[in-house]
């Protein structure tokens, strides 16, 4: 009997930490909490098979360890669950949120059994995994291609893993991967739909907002990096209206903020429908979703879309 929570952002480090626990074992059941219920989970890691089998139950979408939240009949049931489990039964829980440890039952698996923390992989080590990936299929490569992959992919292991599958497929016969093919193989779109979305929710389209902000989700990129990128877009827009409320020429304001001339007029219209007190409030507001989702109050994606549909409300 083992009961596991697993923590991680990664898809694919997931995966590859169930394949440890799991191994060769075919008797495996999969099941999806935002379409299953935990009813449906402790019924069936609670079944004793006639020939005493052992199987695995995996859960994944178990947020209610993080911001989510549980009835109180299910709650129960799985603290029951959890006192009495299942011998033959390996239960692995799936979080893709930052754990609440002051919730009971995360306490109780952290006392009686085992939580996994996938930390982020670093950059090097995305760059080594690609490499290794490249070399088991036989692909000769330079460190400077391994270096675009993974900064385009913007440090994601789960996009630049995806981008060297892409980076296999194109070659059919060389196996020398060449740079300037890496250029043009790698998706461009990413880095489009961020800037694309960050100019959206300025311009105040919610729709399209929504949009990008969904499409980018499916791209697994994380919301810390767009909040960033919100967060630059907004400080610049405050300091270009400031500035301009203190009547400084175009030249002073490229030199006070560091902006080259075309940079300049992109932001004088972006800046053009806002007061600064607009600006001062939500820059004010996304400095509360940063502490907010790093103090793990709300989850990063929930909070960003109704940071979205506040301020293009």
């Amino acid at each position: 009997m083992k009961i596991y929570l697993i923590y991680g952002e990664s898809y694919l480090l997931i995966n590859e930490k169930i394949g440890e626990i799991v191994k060769d074992n075919k008797n495996i059941s999969t099941f999806d909490l935002s379409v299953n219920t935990l009813e449906d989970v402790i019924l069936e890691a609670g079944y004793f098979s006639m020939f005493m089998e052992e199987k695995y139950v995996i859960v994944k979408n178990a947020n209610f360890f993080g911001s989510g939240k549980l009835k109180d009949s299910d709650s129960d049931l799985l603290l029951s669950y959890l006192e009495q489990p299942n011998a033959n039964t390996t239960v692995i829980f799936i979080c893709n949120e930052k754990v609440d440890a002051r919730k009971k039952i995360t306490k109780v698996i952290k006392e009686k059994y085992t939580f996994v923390n996938i930390v982020p992989l670093k950059a090097y080590e995305i760059e080594n995994r690609v490499g290794d990936f490249f070399k088991k299929h036989g692909y000769k490569y330079d460190n400077e291609t391994l270096k675009y992959i993974v900064v385009n992919c913007l440090n994601n292991y789960d996009l630049s893993m995806m981008e060297a599958e892409k980076i296999i497929l194109y070659y059919s016969e060389s196996k020398q991967i060449n740079y300037n093919d890496v250029i043009n193989i790698v998706a461009k779109t990413l880095n489009t739909n961020n800037f694309l979305f960050v100019d959206s929710l300025v311009e105040n389209d919610l729709e399209k907002s929504l949009q990008l902000f969904n499409d980018l989700k499916l791209m697994k990129v994380e919301p810390t990096v767009l909040l960033s990128l919100i967060a630059r877009d907004f400080r610049i827009m405050y300091n270009v209206k400031s500035l301009l409320l203190k009547n400084k020429r175009e030249y002073e304001i490229m030199n006070d903020i560091g902006l080259m001339d075309w940079q300049l007029e992109k932001y004088l219209k972006k800046t053009f429908p806002y007061k600064l007190k607009e600006l001062e409030s939500i820059l004010l507001k996304l400095a509360n979703l940063d502490l907010e989702i790093k103090s793990g109050k709300i989850d990063r994606f929930t909070g960003l879309e109704l940071f979205i549909l506040d301020i293009c409300e």
